[in-house]
């Protein structure tokens, strides 16, 4: 579970958010099996998703797809108005040379691509928007993405500290600029603060609204909380109609093996189903060829 405040300051000319996202980043590396590079890489991600959670409309849900030509290949962190968030990397283990500064190369995972952003707002089609990737570094990239596509001047801090045990800390801070009439001294010391700023520095020395108020350069915010937690939307049901798009040949290789599989790609739970169960799809798709 991943806790988030979320709220406005100076007189609602900005609104953030900030969370400590650890057990979460933890509950995903545990189920991908994730090394450490994609689990900082992913994190990161998952990390965004939840901080833009109290910006959603009511029934809206947020997918965040990151289509890298990297070694990350393709990341994707999706979050919904009720508090849930799941998220997957197509690369699973691979490591990198740490760069300049002795930490991750979340950008050399990345190494450019695009950004896509889906939001579904319960209509019959979801509004999708695209940006090319302009850091790798995942905080710089949502950043973009507000600022240029939504009009809404934006900054993001995210981090995932590892160990030789796992994930040690992780959690993120959003800020954005909701009037642009604030006076240019209270953003410049907002940018100044945040210039450097490393959440994972912070996060287990200084609560969260502590964090929040030295940033944002005040004690005066107006905060709600909530509490973020993994949850799946799979299940043996949808698992099951998906082997109805495979072809019969496919569908024949798998009889013959006595049993068929399918893993969820967004929790990494498989769902195994037995031949009597191959057999009721085989002649539901003869019926639909002839």
């Amino acid at each position: 579970m991943a806790r988030l405040i979320y709220g406005t300051a100076y007189r609602g000319m900005i609104r953030f958010s900030i969370t400590d996202s650890k057990d979460v980043v933890h509950e995903l590396r545990e189920r991908h099996k994730l090394s450490y590079l994609p689990t900082v890489v992913l994190g990161r991600l998952v990390t965004a998703s939840i901080l833009v959670i109290p910006w959603l409309g009511e029934m809206e849900t947020i997918t965040f797809v990151i289509s890298s030509t990297g070694p990350a290949g393709n990341v994707v962190a999706q979050s919904t108005w009720k508090g849930t968030v799941r998220g997957y990397i197509t690369n699973t283990k691979f490591e990198l040379e740490k760069n300049e500064f002795g930490k991750f190369d979340v950008k050399g995972a990345i190494v450019g691509g695009d950004l896509t952003v889906v939001r579904d707002v319960g209509l019959k089609t979801p509004l999708v928007s695209k940006v090319p990737i302009v850091s790798g570094e995942i905080a710089e990239d949502i950043a973009y993405y507000y600022t240029k596509s939504e009009q809404i001047p934006s900054a993001f801090a995210l981090g995932v500290l590892m160990d030789k045990d796992g994930v040690a800390k992780a959690g993120g801070l959003a800020i954005q600029i909701l009037d642009k009439s604030i006076s240019e001294e209270i953003v410049s010391g907002i940018e100044k603060r945040l210039n450097g700023f490393a959440i994972t520095s912070y996060l287990g020395e200084k609560s969260l609204e502590d964090i929040a108020k030295y940033v944002l350069g005040t004690e005066e915010l107006l905060v709600e909380e909530m509490n973020v937690v993994f949850k799946c939307l799979c299940s043996r049901e949808k698992a099951f109609e998906s082997l109805k798009v495979l072809d019969l040949s496919d569908l024949d290789e798998m009889l013959g093996e006595g049993k068929a599989e399918v893993t969820c790609k967004w929790c990494s739970t498989t769902y195994t189903f037995e031949p009597e169960e191959i057999k009721v799809v085989i002649e539901e798709k003869k019926k639909l060829v002839n």
